[in-house]
């Protein structure tokens, strides 16, 4: 190694500009990565992956190419998240999907019941009841608004048959989506 031959001084200097420029780089690329739609990176990746279809139990939904996918396992649940990454805060939703294993014994109509009585009780106003079939079996949606933080918030929670629910959580603006992907579910082949 050779050594440096310059004053103390001069090398301390040098070093802070070194330490400096490192700083201004640093701090940049932490600006420029809070700008990145991670999420939306995250959502084309599971996309180019996995296709737009995903499999909650012996059902396919389609996943349009906006929603980020992320599943989870709880016990004998299947949970599944699509969380909306396009439009910004206006349009912010988020979906769950449930598959319980084993399925619950109990009657379509009672579920409703108690879903509506549950939503009143979180405060949501229970706005529309909607009768549903997937491959025929049936289900209902009921659709509800509350309001968080001063914003309308729509809530709607669906149950088809014995194990399959699904649930919204968003901007009124997206719901039409969730009932897109709703309405484009179907048997999944066996294969």
């Amino acid at each position: 190694m050779i050594p440096d031959r310059r004053p103390a001084l001069d090398q301390v200097k040098s070093g802070l500009k070194i330490a400096g420029i490192l700083l201004v780089v640093g701090a940049s690329w932490l600006v420029l990565w809070s700008f990145l739609p991670t999420q939306r990176i995250e959502a084309w990746a599971w996309h180019w992956k996995h296709g737009n279809n995903i499999q909650a139990g012996d059902l396919k939904v389609p996943v349009p190419s906006e929603w980020l996918v992320r599943g989870f396992k709880t016990g004998m649940t299947q949970e599944i998240q699509l969380i909306n990454t396009q439009g910004g805060k206006l349009f912010w939703a988020t979906i769950s999907i449930s598959v319980e294993r084993p399925p619950r014994n109990i009657a379509v109509a009672d579920f409703a019941s108690s879903q509506r009585r549950m939503m009143e009780h979180l405060g949501i106003h229970v706005t529309d009841t909607r009768q549903l079939a997937i491959d025929g079996v049936t289900g209902f949606c009921l659709d509800g608004e509350t309001t968080m933080a001063g914003l309308p918030v729509r809530n709607i929670s669906c149950r088809v048959g014995a194990n399959f629910s699904m649930e919204y959580i968003g901007s009124s603006l997206k719901a039409p989506a969730f009932y897109a992907i709703l309405n484009g579910i179907s048997k999944a082949s066996r294969g």
